[in-house]
């Protein structure tokens, strides 16, 4: 009687809680249901390093950890709603609509995905723009303003007579006819607010040594001698010590907002005028710099010292330094093209171009058109203490370049934002979203099919990488941050920044070599997130959510058919950490693929946290026969047996997890002995397994392995803004 009341009991009670959502099932946090299977809890996971840990590079030592970092290194499960709100900013700001009615998009864009990121005091409330001129003349205004804000004095006079130095007013006067009262208001208040903006900068290297800032301006080698400490720079060092990191990115968000305001507004101008301002050719200097101003007819520009350089249309070309801070003479350099197919070439690898900001702010915005940009190194958004921003609205855009830009900073901001377009971007390193040193690099595209490229043959780009035998390159690029470690050399160890690729829509693909897609080395955080679109994700080594040393590695997927594939030497990737990582990748929906052959899918080595997490479709999952991954924890000696001078292995704990809910699914193992891959004998859909099984002489050690497959469940922490 016994028997059939408590097998009535049990299905009702599996019929009572299948019927309830699964919100309401607790046992349905699948993340908690893993850990749980090894004894650990979200508690677990991350790392808090203390100074008795003997020879671990605490991060409270090294100098210029990013202020976000040691809480993520804690709590990696944030690191979902920490992407998720650059993500979120991205989306809304760059939006094409919301764009053109905003006045403050890029401000935001620069103070939510980098200054907020990088120092503490600012809240987006206002860059505090109040531009005041005479209305009736209202350029000779901003000039002679300029000039006594600057201690030129308005006019000389000697003998009773009143000279037309040192800005020659009556030349400037003649000039500024030509130009349409309205359009000078539009120029006068850019002038005026880059004018404060420069005032700022000033003011943030008042305590700054010159010679020191001279120096890095000859700096040409960083993306070659930064990463193991080659080389040491002490006048980085003490530059980052005497600047006022507050006023300089006061004055950089003032310059942003400015160009911002500047190009839309005379965008509206041009739209209603009945003006002919093909052949308006305006050119003069002052105390911050050329003023330039050209028409609507195709234009060549050359110009290198041009605080304001504003083109109106036309198929242009443009050649040197655009956009950009050449010299501690030109701390704000701002570039407006309104349309145009356009063209923009820099072939001298000592200047920096297209939107490139040391020591200050360098800004470039097109507008519409299909542009070429190609230059050699710093620029297309980089920033070297200062910021740097390329802004291209709309057309197929084609950009190319060698090392240090697309969104690249060393202690600094680089932005390189597309709103939409099919684009195609090129580099060779230390690019597409690449955090250096204390330095927030972030490439944004909100709508297109676009390709990322990052020269991944070394016999095309010398940046070859031991791991791959010297044939990969070590790009450094695709939402990647990388610090200085100099523990094997000087002992300047500098902690990394943020590296972050931001793509809102589109079917994308990403091309690459070792270090890219989300990666993380010495304290550096490297995070890409994908909105939306059926994406390729093609790599080799030290990728697609990876690290080693200290650091963060993530990818996030929100949607769409994508596929992951490590090529060449294939390993060390899609969820892999080495050495106290944080890996962790995140794909939601779709069919998705993920093929390696070694240390791969969720493989953590070295006390690491390894996270590969799939919500959703018919997935495919491919690892060489044999080898570490599909939810691994490499044991070694020293978890077991304490180092007895850094006994620090010991006090860790180490997590590999994949982790798959709903859909088909299938697990299959490549052998170079066969041609094609053979289901795999552990892994399977709707089933649990553990590496280092249970019961094998490895299984503890604070060190787990998991891989679960299971028809539904929730990721509770990947929800703060809804399934």
């Amino acid at each position: 009687m016994r028997r059939h009341i408590a097998a009535f009991l049990s299905i009702f009670l599996a019929t009572v809680l299948s019927a309830q959502p699964l919100s309401d099932l607790p046992r349905m946090d699948r993340l908690g249901e893993a850990l749980e299977s090894v004894g650990f809890s979200r508690a677990d996971l991350g790392f808090q390093p203390k100074g008795y840990w003997n020879r671990f590079p605490n991060p409270e030592r090294i100098p210029y950890i990013m202020p976000f970092f040691e809480d993520l290194f804690a709590e990696p499960l944030k690191i979902y709603d920490f992407s998720k709100t650059m993500g979120n900013a991205s989306a809304k700001l760059l939006e094409p609509s919301y764009f053109d009615t905003s006045l403050t998009c890029l401000y935001n864009i620069v103070y939510n995905l980098g200054v907020d990121r990088k120092i503490a005091g600012f809240r987006n409330y206002s860059a505090n723009l109040n531009p005041r001129f005479d209305s009736t003349k209202p350029m000779l205004n901003a000039f002679e303003k300029i000039a006594s804000g600057e201690t030129y004095q308005s006019n000389y006079g000697t003998f009773g007579n009143i000279g037309d130095i040192p800005y020659g007013k009556k030349e400037l006067e003649n000039k500024i006819k030509s130009i349409p009262i309205e359009l000078q208001k539009i120029v006068a208040a850019l002038m005026l607010n880059a004018y404060d903006a420069y005032k700022w900068r000033q003011l943030a290297v008042r305590n700054v040594n010159s010679a020191d800032m001279a120096a890095i301006f000859r700096i040409d080698n960083l993306s070659n001698t930064l990463g193991d400490g080659q080389i040491y720079y002490p006048e980085i060092d003490d530059i980052a010590q005497s600047i006022d990191e507050q006023s300089l990115y006061y004055s950089s968000l003032k310059a942003v907002q400015a160009a911002e305001i500047a190009y839309k507004d005379i965008k509206k101008y041009l739209a209603k005028t009945k003006s002919d301002l093909g052949p308006l050719e305006f050119n003069h200097f002052s105390p911050i710099g050329r003023i330039v101003i050209l028409g609507t007819k195709d234009n060549r520009n050359e110009y290198q010292d041009a605080a304001i350089l504003i083109d109106l249309g036309g198929n242009d070309t443009y050649r040197g330094a655009i956009g950009a801070t050449l010299s501690m003479d030109l701390p704000i350099a701002i570039a407006i093209d309104i349309n145009g197919d356009d063209t923009y070439e820099n072939g001298d690898d000592h200047w920096f171009s297209q939107g490139t900001g040391i020591l200050g702010t360098g800004i470039l915005i097109d507008g519409a058109g299909d542009d070429t940009y190609k230059s050699v190194t710093m620029s297309q958004g980089c920033g070297f203490f200062g910021t740097g921003v390329l802004l291209d609205i709309d057309g197929n855009d084609d950009y190319k370049l060698e090392t240090s830009g697309q969104g690249c900073g060393y202690f600094g901001l680089g932005f390189a934002i597309d709103i939409e377009g099919n684009d195609n971007r090129y580099l060779y390193g230390d690019g597409q979203g690449y955090g250096g040193v204390a330095g927030v690099g972030a490439i944004i595209d909100y709508l297109g099919d676009d390709k990322y490229t990052a020269e991944p043959l070394s016999g095309v780009a010398d940046r070859g990488d031991y791991h791959s035998q010297g044939k990969i390159n070590a790009n450094g690029a695709q939402g990647t941050g990388m610090g200085r470690r100099g523990d094997g050399s000087d002992g300047h160890s500098w902690a990394g920044g943020m590296g972050a690729l931001i793509d809102i829509k589109g079917n994308d693909q990403y091309y690459s070599g070792n270090w890219t897609l989300g990666c993380g080395y010495w304290f550096g955080t490297g995070i890409v997130y994908e909105g939306e679109g059926d994406d390729l994700y093609k790599s080799v080594y030290f990728t697609q959510a990876s690290g080693a040393h200290y650091c963060i590695g993530a990818i996030f997927d929100e949607g769409g058919n994508d596929t992951h594939e490590l090529w060449e030497t294939s390993g060390a990737g899609i969820a892999f950490g080495w050495d106290y990582a944080i890996a962790m990748l995140y794909d939601k929906g779709g069919n998705d693929r993920y093929v390696a052959k070694i240390i791969s899918l969720g493989c953590a080595q070295i006390r690491s946290d390894a996270l590969l997490l799939d919500i959703g479709g018919n997935d495919y999952y491919c690892l060489g026969k044999g080898q570490e991954g599909f939810g691994a924890a490499t044991y070694r000696e020293s978890y077991d047996n304490p180092n007895a001078l850094s006994p620090f292995d010991t006090y860790a704990k180490s997590f590999g997890l994949l982790l798959d809910i709903g859909g088909e699914d299938t697990y299959w193992e490549s052998d170079t002995a066969k041609s094609e891959p053979v289901p795999s004998p552990k892994c399977a859909d709707n089933s649990t397994w553990f590496s280092p099984a249970k019961g094998s002489e490895h299984y503890g050690a604070n060190n787990y392995g998991v891989g679960m497959d299971v028809e539904q469940g929730r990721l509770p922490d990947f929800e703060l803004w809804g399934k």
